[in-house]
């Protein structure tokens, strides 16, 4: 979409099929309107530009215009010095200058189109200051006038969109910088959402200020691939001037919300905050506090059942300087866990039946382990004892016999040696007596 700085806008069409339209410079030409009751028209020298506003039956086809040497200007078509924007029931279409002579449009036209006499389109939007907090809901209201006078569409609404965007300036320390461009609203005149009227001319939306805190440039442009129009100014996003923290157990153990609010910018005395709880059944809880205080401590007594909550917060306040602003908060989500001593659900109940089970299996095949370790034992003290038994009463064994053997082989010398004696004695005795006999002879 191209940007254009002027544009002579004159949409005509006569009554009859030999009328002529000059495009006159005079006041109460810029201020003419005729009915658009043919398909022909005439353009003379005068015409420089030439803009058409055509209203048609919804869902039909763009018109076809036919040129006085008989060419042919489509829609889908590209056209030196053409512009064209078609929609479902219109079509909005420049052409700078137009072939003198009779000109014809080939559509389903209706009657209540218009031909309009301008020298001027602008486009202005209403007031906005040049600091908003971040997340701050305001309207943004903007239409498009041609000498001074409002352009509105009727039912080709959708010939022209309307766009707001906030573009960083880039300045180091703040959240913005290196950010870029965003879009922060979309509008058709269509009466749909804060838009009062469709085909009014006066486009409205709420502006998405959701977006890292410093300094931006607004723009706000409105137009289609026919034209276009633009205007911007400074605005400073500020950081969100409240902050909020959920608090277990900080009043008599209930909940409770702790605000931190910015008294350097926020008239306190004058501004409200209201708080909308979403309980685990499904019901909503509505409560404000008036006259915030730099530091306020809110007990929740209602927070208390087990289950999900969720929580919104919007201020109502007013600025220091007196400017009236709405901020609806980031929400805010918790869980309170269900107490021990409360009833289980069913499929708790089966899982701890399960583990009971398990833990009683276990338990049996640790005792019959144990019970197969303790025989295995006593089987092993058992043979420990007899081996030790037998390898005792081996050991006394050998030492008896041992013993005896030693105690026999002492006998047995005492014996030999007694014998020796006594031969020895009985040899003494014979060698005696021969002595005897000897001496007696």
């Amino acid at each position: 979409m191209k940007i254009f700085s002027t544009m002579v806008l004159v949409c005509l069409i006569l009554v009859s099929n030999v009328g002529t339209v000059s495009a006159v410079q005079s006041d109460s030409a810029r201020l003419q309107k005729i009915k658009l009751l043919s398909n022909r028209f005439r353009v003379d020298q005068a015409i420089e530009t030439i803009v058409f506003i055509i209203e048609r039956k919804p869902d039909t086809a763009p018109i076809i215009l036919v040129r006085p040497d008989g060419s042919k200007l489509y829609a889908n078509r590209k056209h030196d010095g053409v512009k064209w924007m078609d929609g479902s029931s219109g079509d909005m279409i420049e052409i700078k200058k137009p072939m003198i002579g009779p000109w014809q449009i080939i559509g389903d036209i209706l009657p209540s189109s218009e031909i309009r006499l301008a020298t001027t389109l602008q486009l202005k939007i209403d007031y906005i200051p040049d600091w908003l907090f971040v997340g701050e809901e305001i309207k943004l209201t903007a239409s498009l006038i041609i000498n001074d006078k409002l352009l509105s569409l009727g039912r080709v609404d959708d010939l022209i969109v309307l766009r707001a965007y906030l573009r960083s300036k880039n300045v180091r320390g703040n959240d913005n910088f290196g950010a870029g461009t965003f879009t922060i609203g979309q509008y058709i005149d269509d009466g749909i959402g804060f838009d009062a009227r469709k085909g009014d001319g006066v486009f409205t939306g709420m502006l998405d200020l959701a977006k890292p805190f410093g300094p931006y440039s607004l723009m706000v442009r409105a137009g289609n691939k026919a034209f276009e129009r633009e205007v911007s100014q400074d605005l400073m996003l500020r950081r969100i001037p409240m902050t909020v923290d959920l608090i277990n157990a900080a009043i008599d153990g209930n909940y409770a919300l702790r605000f931190i609010t910015n008294g350097q910018v926020v008239d306190l005395a004058q501004s409200s905050l209201q708080i909308q709880i979403s309980h685990p059944d499904k019901t909503v809880e509505e409560l404000s506090i008036s006259g915030l205080v730099a530091k306020h401590l809110y007990r929740l007594p209602s927070v208390s059942k087990p289950g999900r909550y969720k929580v919104d917060f919007t201020i109502y306040g007013k600025s220091v300087d007196g400017r009236d602003f709405q901020i609806s908060l980031k929400s805010m989500r918790f869980k309170i866990a269900v107490p021990a001593i409360k009833e289980v659900k069913k499929e708790q109940v089966e899982l701890d039946k399960a583990r009971e089970l398990k833990f009683k299996r276990q338990q049996r095949a640790k005792k019959r382990k144990e019970a197969m370790q303790k025989a295995q034992d006593e089987k092993a003290l058992v043979i420990t004892i007899v081996v030790v038994n037998v390898v005792i009463v081996l050991l006394g064994g050998l030492l008896m016999w041992l013993f005896l053997r030693k105690k026999k082989s002492k006998a047995e010398k005492i014996k030999i040696k007694a014998e020796k004696a006594r031969l020895k004695a009985e040899k003494k005795a014979v060698a005696a007596a021969k002595k005897e006999t000897k001496a007696k002879k």
